[in-house]
């Protein structure tokens, strides 16, 4: 970490790359001011405030980089006459973030979002719309109105897969970058362009009968629903 950066801009610098590496939850405050080189222990909690303050600042630094890329294309598009399939959108939505998740020399941002998405997503909901990062939303409701043939409750799950989706793989993608070595798996195809083809191809796949599917593999696969009393007995027990 370059010492020529102040100690608030190394402290988000060293924390974003271990929250990247070790999860938000497994970074410790302790971890992130020894790797920031800072000298003074509560470094962290007076420009932050806490650990949360830290990590919804990282959150909205990456949530701002993207939201320029995506309004960016978008503004291509628009001038284009607008998207004319589900597939210009997602390309919008892949490497429009792209230029903010790789332009560092150790890139770290996705998988940053990543982790913070599967512990957090509550918090980047919030912040999202109390910031206004609603081009995220807006690339999601394009997609909907290019396909009004698949049904609202199909569509809804298909745009939370397709989220969860996209960002899994460019986390992953970021991890083998991140490395410095060539990958076979990420080298011998444009890995972007694959992503495009398969987000698209999850969203205007084909809608399975379900009554074709027997009702035993079904209700397998379906979650259990815990009642309130069960949750609160089992936390209980955990304590």
């Amino acid at each position: 970490m370059k010492q020529t950066l102040d100690t608030r801009t190394r402290i988000k610098l060293a924390a974003r790359k271990l929250f990247a590496e070790k999860g938000v939850e497994a970074g410790t405050v302790r971890d992130i001011v020894a790797a920031a080189g800072a000298k003074n222990g509560g470094s962290l909690n007076y420009y932050f405030g806490s650990k949360d303050g830290l990590v919804a600042e990282l959150v909205s630094d990456v949530l701002r980089a993207s939201t320029e890329g995506w309004l960016k294309a978008l503004s291509d598009l628009d001038r284009d006459g607008g998207p004319k399939s589900v597939r210009d959108v997602i390309q919008v939505m892949v490497f429009g973030s792209m230029d903010s998740y790789f332009s560092d020399p150790e890139p770290n941002s996705a998988r940053f979002l990543a982790s913070v998405l599967f512990t957090r997503r509550r918090m980047v909901r919030d912040l999202m719309q109390r910031l206004d990062y609603l081009v995220f939303q807006r690339l999601l409701k394009h997609i909907a109105e290019l396909r009004p043939d698949i049904p609202a409750e199909v569509m809804r799950q298909r745009l939370i897969f397709l989220a969860w989706y996209v960002i899994s793989v460019q986390a992953a993608l970021e991890a083998s970058i991140a490395t410095g070595r060539k990958s076979r798996e990420w080298s011998e195809f444009d890995p972007l362009v694959n992503l495009v083809d398969t987000a698209t191809g999850m969203i205007e796949a084909p809608i399975s009968d379900a009554s074709q599917i027997p009702a035993r593999r079904r209700n397998a696969a379906m979650p259990k629903r815990r009642s309130a009393a069960s949750a609160k007995k089992q936390a209980a027990a955990a304590e």
